[in-house]
């Protein structure tokens, strides 16, 4: 495992931690199930330090992430910078009587002009609709794996040499609550070979990696981590969005080799998570139910 030396750990939390500190009163009540302000701090602190001129946030949802990120655009003077936000879902996942995004809205509307919101596609797809030259990314989108190893794919074709991709609740899964799933930004985060760094907390939920100054390099260690078995089936269309992305930029044979991936990863969740083997599991169950329960009459025949 490499780690980035150049910054101190616990360096990003602190140069983040005032802006944080000062925007945290802002947050609408309504904004839950959103970033923490430890972790805001971290990111804060990444943007603070590396000055992005181009960004993109895939998941979105409340858009209070969104908020802090272009707090800290502000704090490092990047005001001509853009924040391209791109979510699925239209409305906010926890409560559909708002927006996906709207934090942004009800907190700093003086900044939408700099704000660019894309909801009802994937990253994969909003490729034309942002164009290259992303010089950060920021994942938190859906977290079970290999989501956030699709993210990256979709959106590294974009993205410039050498930059960071933040990473949220990349230790979600430890949450008892989350019953070992949620696996996606863990297995990624900890997969990665390269530069990479994370939040002082305890465990981490904010991290980073730094794409190496050749992206392509980094195939054959993405598609590795994509063969990891999968939590959960992937649409087509969300699959070829990012396969034809990579495809669009390092060719046809790593296209082919994502796609095929891919094919395999749905197989086999689909495998384990098929109907037929619930229904072994309940006729286990119900044995192993029979069974217990004729041993305890048994054993109180002889002993009556």
């Amino acid at each position: 495992m490499k780690t980035f030396q150049q910054y101190a750990l616990g360096y990003m939390d602190s140069i983040g931690a005032p802006i944080v500190h000062a925007l945290w009163p802002r947050q609408p009540t309504w904004a839950v199930a959103s970033i923490s302000d430890m972790d805001a701090a971290f990111f804060a602190g990444l943007v603070i330090e590396t000055r992005p001129a181009k960004l993109v946030e895939i998941g979105v949802a409340s858009g209070w992430g969104s908020c802090v990120l272009l707090e800290a655009l502000d704090a490092a003077e990047m005001q001509k910078s853009v924040l391209h936000g791109v979510d699925i879902a239209e409305r906010f996942f926890y409560d559909e009587a708002y927006a996906t995004g709207q934090c942004v809205n009800d907190v700093m509307p003086e900044r939408l002009a700099r704000y660019r919101l894309t909801t009802g596609m994937t990253a994969g797809e909003c490729a034309a609709r942002i164009g290259a030259g992303v010089d950060f990314a920021f994942i938190d989108a859906h977290h079970m794996h290999p989501w956030a190893t699709l993210d990256l794919l979709a959106i590294m074709p974009m993205m410039q040499p050498a930059s960071w991709v933040a990473m949220h609740d990349i230790n979600l899964s430890r949450k008892e609550d989350q019953e070992h799933r949620n696996r996606g930004p863990k297995y990624l985060f900890e997969g990665w070979e390269g530069d990479k760094m994370h939040s002082t907390q305890v465990p981490t939920m904010a991290g980073a990696i730094r794409l190496p100054d050749d992206p392509p390099a980094c195939l054959p260690l993405l598609l590795d981590i994509l063969y990891t078995p999968w939590e959960l089936p992937v649409d087509a269309r969300s699959c070829n969005a990012a396969t034809d992305a990579v495809e669009r930029v390092y060719g046809a044979t790593w296209g082919a080799k994502f796609r095929r991936a891919c094919e395999i990863g749905n197989y086999h969740v689909g495998k384990m998570q098929s109907a037929d083997i619930d229904e072994l599991h309940r006729k286990i169950a119900a044995l192993r139910g029979g069974v217990r329960g004729w041993a305890r009459a048994l054993f109180s025949e002889r002993n009556a």
